[in-house]
């Protein structure tokens, strides 16, 4: 990698972030307040939206239904909003059957559409959800109100998770059934009228300023714009959400890093490690409570053992781990550029805030780490490093995004006219690219990410 391209992943400028609650809550700062990256700038409570099953052979009362039926009496498509009681499928019956519909249960967003099953799955809208659902056991159970008690399965105060049987009885064709049509706590059974009340879990959200700088703008109640001088720094991969600490620095480039150098110092802090580390040394600082890892390679079976199963190179960010692991260089090992270690060596035991997520197709996202800077200097770049849309052209400088020559940069040569066949026998598009060491190699055009 050049100096140039280094430093071209390493920009000063005025930060500004958005900081958006899910739902509409309370603003906890005002303008022109000064923030760190633990500052709680909103919260709110709310409760999350459940799926709803709609199964049309029990809701039209067809059955049996095939693939074609299913298809004419779905009504919706995949992500329409519907209101509760909505029509979401239509039977018009035919000469001697009456015409039924299926509504929707509650107010949400159809998420998904099985045709071969006859079933379509509502994802609850949070907002509308309401926060006691009563369920009339009596009534599904065709039971008189005072035997309720008699054929429940759960007593007040059990927690029943959705899709439970609350309550059983002998029917006339078999076991008639009463479900628990949503997750939560049973607050009281009303024996006199032959209903359940289950009370649903509020969820609380508190969301963080992230970076640190000033409450530049207030967003109605829905949340805030942070805006700071700072010195952004962009990974090649990374998993974890957004995290931060101090920095700390150990062992040396080019090095094998040793596991045993972490001790109870890293607790809270940001580790980089300049060499090679992996997953023994990964595993340790997580333990030890680091918040961040950021070294130049690791093995990319490495970091499937650290967090316990595969990961998508095409978006990370969700992975339910305490710890955000940030690479700088690509897969392998590499050591970390000495240009990006100087930095971060001039800035350790700073406050640094990082974030794994990654994204490599459209609205690409870089793993980042932002530190506050006292001010700008006079040749700051005010805006960030973007890759290009669109088709790649000769002379662009590009980054590639697949094994095995993934984190390197190049510059392309030539867009080749005819598709290049390649060991899995795909023919695909490609160009052919100068590595930064000298190297010519030919690549795929969907594994390269163009920078303007």
């Amino acid at each position: 990698m050049t100096p140039e391209l280094e430093f071209s992943l390493v920009s000063d400028r005025m930060l500004r972030r958005d900081r958006i609650l899910p739902l509409p809550g309370e603003i906890m700062v005002e303008e022109g307040e000064r923030v760190s990256p633990d500052t709680v700038v909103a919260q709110t409570e709310f409760i999350p939206g459940d799926p709803y099953i709609i199964d049309l052979k029990s809701e039209l009362g067809t059955g049996s239904m095939s693939i074609e039926q299913a298809r004419e009496t779905i009504v919706v498509k995949v992500g329409q909003r519907v209101a509760e009681g909505e029509v979401v499928a239509r039977s018009d019956g035919g000469l001697l059957s009456r015409r039924r519909e299926a509504s929707a249960p509650v107010e949400g967003v159809v998420e998904y559409i099985s045709v071969s099953q006859g079933r379509i799955l509502i994802r609850e809208d949070a907002q509308s959800a309401d926060p006691v659902v009563v369920v009339n056991v009596a009534r599904q159970l065709d039971v008189w109100p005072a035997m309720v008690r008699m054929y429940m399965r759960f007593n007040e105060g059990a927690e029943v998770q959705q899709g439970a049987v609350l309550a059983a009885s002998p029917g006339v064709g078999g076991m008639d059934y009463a479900y628990a049509p949503t997750s939560g706590t049973i607050e009281r059974i009303d024996a006199h009228n032959g209903l359940v009340y289950i009370v649903r879990p509020m969820q609380e959200t508190r969301l963080t300023a992230y970076i640190p700088g000033t409450v530049e703008k207030i967003i109605d109640d829905s949340g805030v714009t942070i805006a700071g001088p700072c010195k952004v720094i962009s990974g090649v991969f990374g998993v974890g959400g957004e995290n931060f600490g101090e920095i700390i620095v150990l062992g040396q480039p080019g090095d094998e890093f040793d596991a045993q150098l972490l001790g109870d110092e890293v607790t809270g802090r940001v580790v980089v490690v300049p060499g090679h580390a992996d997953g023994t040394a990964l595993a340790r600082a997580e333990e030890l409570g680091a918040t961040g890892f950021v070294t130049g390679g690791l093995h990319q079976i490495e970091l499937v053992d650290f967090l316990g199963s595969e990961i998508s190179a095409g978006f990370t960010g969700e992975e339910d781990i305490g710890m955000t692991v940030i690479i700088t260089e690509g897969f392998g090992r590499l050591s970390m550029s000495n240009h990006l270690l100087r930095i971060l060596q001039h800035f350790e035991g700073q406050m640094v805030s990082i974030n794994g997520r990654t994204q490599v197709r459209a609205g690409a996202q870089r793993p980042e780490m932002v530190i506050p800077l006292e001010s700008l200097p006079e040749d700051a770049q005010r805006e960030s490093v973007k890759v290009i849309e669109g088709d790649p052209k000769p002379g662009q400088t590009v980054r590639i995004i697949s094994e095995p020559y993934f984190g390197q940069f190049g510059t392309i040569e030539e867009v080749l006219p005819i598709s290049e066949r390649y060991e899995t026998g795909a023919e695909l598009p490609s160009v052919r690219i100068s590595l930064s060491d000298g190297r010519k190699i030919v690549v795929p055009i969907a594994n390269v990410e163009t920078f303007e």
